[in-house]
């Protein structure tokens, strides 16, 4: 058989067998995404409580909240030792936004005040900017 006979069998199969092997990769980065989402919800919690009930200075850094949030467990906050943690403090509620480290693209967003994780960010390739609003996604006090 002559190349030009084979190829034609040949090249779809190859085809889907490199397709195959590429998307372990994006099943990798849906699955650590789901793992830091659940990682962020312990944290965002942490944060929340700090924020809510012990009126922390409002002169602190995201980095110095975020440390005073988790003194009593700081393995909260190894999931992110790769990633750049800002804090949004509103009406007594905290946001959590996880970013590249470089704080070029959003990853995922947290309000403490709901259970489960509220925006997948990683998926818009959306700039590491805040777009939850307390006043939308947490109750009343």
């Amino acid at each position: 058989m002559t190349l030009q006979r084979i190829a034609p069998r040949v090249l779809p199969v190859l085809l889907l067998l490199s397709l195959a092997s590429c998307s372990h990769l994006w099943a990798g980065e849906d699955e650590r995404m789901l793992q830091l989402g659940s990682a962020l919800t312990k944290l965002s919690k942490a944060v929340e409580y700090t924020v809510r009930y012990t009126n922390p200075p409002e002169g602190l850094s995201d980095q110095e909240l975020l440390t005073r949030a988790t003194q009593e467990d700081p393995t909260l906050l190894e999931p992110f030792r790769n990633f750049t943690v800002r804090v949004l403090r509103q009406d007594r509620h905290a946001i959590v936004l996880v970013c590249t480290l470089d704080r070029q693209r959003a990853l995922l967003e947290d309000a403490g005040c709901t259970a489960k994780l509220d925006k997948h960010s990683w998926e818009e390739n959306q700039r590491c900017e805040f777009t939850l609003s307390v006043s939308t996604v947490c109750p009343a006090p």
